[in-house]
């Protein structure tokens, strides 16, 4: 009888383990922000907030409703930008756009939301907002940013 039930609990436990391994094999997080190309390079000299961690820099005519650059407040890697649509995902709006301060939050003015944006995942830490602003790659070379899809 009790190797039936450590039998029975090892299946469970397969089970398990495989269906959660199916879900963490998923593409990546698709964002409710309407997908629109962005391909963008800034050069670093022209903006002193970049310069600064904590420091960001909104870049109104790209992105769905604007791109937020962010120099994450964590400065020790060779690239420390973060780069998020300006868009809040409660209010989906190209008109309705986050304000980043330099403790890393976005807040926006119309729900009053705020996204954590150091760290790299524009997760919402007030609500409410239950999604994540979206998110653009980012790469840093000779002081040039490009940022991009």
């Amino acid at each position: 009888m009790a190797q039936l039930s450590r039998n029975v609990f090892k299946a469970i436990l397969i089970c398990f383990f495989l269906l959660s391994g199916i879900n963490g094999c998923k593409d990546d997080y698709t964002s409710i922000i309407p997908n629109v190309t962005v391909n963008f390079n800034v050069n670093t000299a022209s903006y002193i907030e970049l310069n600064v961690p904590g420091g960001s820099v909104v870049f109104p005519n790209v992105g769905y409703g604007g791109v937020i650059v962010f120099r994450d407040l964590t400065d020790n890697s060779s690239n420390p930008f973060l780069a998020f649509d300006a868009t809040c995902t409660k209010e989906v709006s190209s008109t309705v756009k986050v304000v980043a301060d330099e403790s890393g939050i976005a807040t926006c003015p119309k729900c009053g939301s705020q996204f954590i944006l150091f760290g790299g995942n524009g997760s919402p830490i007030k609500g409410p907002a239950t999604e994540p602003l979206k998110q653009y790659r980012t790469t840093y070379s000779g002081g040039l940013i490009n940022v991009r899809n």
